[in-house]
């Protein structure tokens, strides 16, 4: 490849723009092809996540909000976030968990307030003390340098594409394009499978009907879960028979599924 620079604008990189990308033509139009063909979320990122290895990175994540429920700040939101990730697991996983990738994240902040790639630094500029002790944390997980790619389309919910690695790195303007091509392409198939349906858009959980869907899509049997949060089997059949008859569902499995795409649970 050509010499390399930092990536600051469309316009600063556009001499750049006949160097050959880390993907080609070809690779991008088959990769774009393969994300097309998902059939959920997770097959979708998975298969970006392989189209993008050249570049090397050692977290990606993909997140979406989704309508609020109550206030955009109140917990009852926080199971609702859509969110996939590679790399960083420890900490991403608390930070989900905990509702502050949402509320301290200075990347999915600044992500909400504009429309074009940027990078980490960026983003990294006159923090909150919270925001410090957040990104503390995330370059204690070794990921100090990475990039955004905003998703602001009216369709949907504001979602966010985010790469990271523990070193420096550069990218031509080739490799931008490349990237954020496959970034709306996922995203485009993220809201094709997970879109809302309006007649089930006003269904809320309990925390322990979310439990019970959670250990569910976990593969736990009735038994199991009534031992895990102690309570009987027949209540968990109750908890699951009740959910089916609110959600037009079938099964289980089907049950599920649907919590997920209405992003009442976490896949």
């Amino acid at each position: 490849m050509g010499q390399t620079i930092p990536y600051k604008s469309r316009s600063e990189l556009a001499a750049k723009s006949t160097v050959t990308p880390l993907l080609n033509p070809s690779e991008l139009v088959h990769w774009m092809g393969k994300i097309d063909k998902a059939q959920t979320a997770q097959e979708a990122f998975d298969q970006y996540c392989t189209a993008i290895d050249p570049y090397r990175f050692d977290f990606i994540s993909m997140g979406r909000l989704l309508p609020a429920r109550a206030g955009s700040r109140s917990p009852e939101n926080v199971p609702r976030q859509f969110h996939l990730s590679k790399g960083g697991d420890e900490w991403i996983n608390k930070l989900v968990k905990t509702g502050d990738l949402i509320t301290k994240s200075p990347l999915v902040l600044h992500g909400f307030r504009v429309s074009v790639p940027f990078r980490w630094r960026e983003a990294w500029q006159n923090l909150s003390e919270e925001q410090k002790v957040h990104v503390e944390g995330t370059k204690a997980a070794g990921l100090n340098y990475g990039i955004c790619f905003p998703i602001m389309q009216d369709r949907t919910a504001p979602g966010l594409m985010s790469m990271g690695r523990e070193k420096e790195f550069e990218l031509e303007l080739t490799d931008m394009v490349s990237l954020e091509t496959l970034v709306r392409q996922v995203f485009d198939v993220m809201y094709r499978l997970t879109e809302i349906p309006e007649s089930l858009g006003q269904i809320a959980l309990s925390e322990r009907e979310r439990e019970v869907l959670t250990l569910v899509a976990q593969g736990k049997t009735n038994w199991e879960i009534g031992k895990i949060l102690q309570i009987s089997e027949y209540s968990i059949r109750d908890y699951l028979k009740d959910l089916s008859k609110r959600m037009a569902t079938s099964n289980r499995t089907h049950t599920v599924t649907r919590a997920i795409r209405l992003g009442l649970i976490l896949p």
